[in-house]
């Protein structure tokens, strides 16, 4: 039998047959990973407590005919502040749903897994009392940054069409829905009759979306900045993911609002 050792993030964990759960990790060595723990329902399970979701860990997977078996799994970093907080728990669980449905198994991509260790410790850094926009923006920051790991993440700092960089002094761009990128105005013009469903960007949402997209995503609990501009970054952000290779649409957005707002 052959065995699989990895550092890895647990990303979900689910019943299988009686007393068994099934692990989704996204692994440091070996990208997405799914292994059943055997037994890990049972209340006097001994790995219950290091297999719990957004918590890392070093596993040991044994390969398997028809699945593998999580053989050993010793915590790393527990992740308790992060579970103890309503927005944080929301962020964090949007975030892996769409890491797992972006992720193909057996792509290993260091940046990625540090994405994720930067996710988790800044949504375990939002203050018990934040607003359901900033939770939903630190969601939109961290999709954006995967996003542009992966290369779906459009060019921000230019026209899709000319080039030609955006002026900073222009009141907005545009947004085409249907491929995600952006056009200044004169080009937008000329395709504004094929584009009916194009939408306005302002200056001051696309220079937000910058940020968010360069900058430590610690940073933004520090943000200040009208809940207009925030939730209108959020929702560029949503109408880019429609646009990435996802099997089914991500319930981020909408989840974080239900739970925090």
């Amino acid at each position: 039998m052959s065995y699989i050792r990895d550092r890895a993030i647990i990303l979900r964990s689910e019943p299988f047959r009686e007393h068994d759960r099934r692990i989704v990790m996204f692994g440091v060595g070996h990208g997405l990973l799914s292994a059943v723990a055997r037994g890990a329902s049972a209340q006097q399970a001994k790995q219950g407590g290091h297999i719990v979701p957004f918590s890392e860990a070093e596993v040991l997977i044994a390969k398997g005919a028809a699945f593998d078996k999580l053989a050993v799994a010793t915590v790393i970093h527990p992740a308790r502040v992060l579970r103890q907080r309503l927005s944080a728990l929301a962020v964090a669980g949007a975030f892996t749903d769409l890491l797992e449905r972006l992720q193909k198994p057996g792509i290993v991509d260091d940046d990625v897994y540090r994405l994720l260790q930067e996710v988790l410790a800044a949504a375990s850094d939002l203050p018990e009392e934040s607003s359901a926009e900033r939770a939903r923006l630190l969601y939109a920051a961290a999709a954006l940054k995967l996003l542009d790991r992966i290369g779906f993440a459009p060019p921000l700092s230019g026209c899709a069409s000319c080039r030609e960089g955006f002026h900073p002094l222009t009141e907005q761009v545009w947004l085409l829905p249907t491929d995600g990128t952006f056009l200044c105005p004169d080009c937008f013009r000329i395709v504004r009759r094929a584009t009916p469903n194009a939408a306005p960007v302002a200056t001051q949402t696309l220079a937000l979306l910058r940020f968010l997209r360069r900058e430590p995503l610690g940073s933004i609990r520090l943000l200040t900045g009208t809940t207009d501009v925030f939730r209108h970054a959020s929702q560029v952000v949503s109408t880019l993911l429609q646009q990435a290779p996802l099997m089914r649409a991500p319930h981020g957005a909408e989840t974080i609002m239900a739970l925090v707002g």
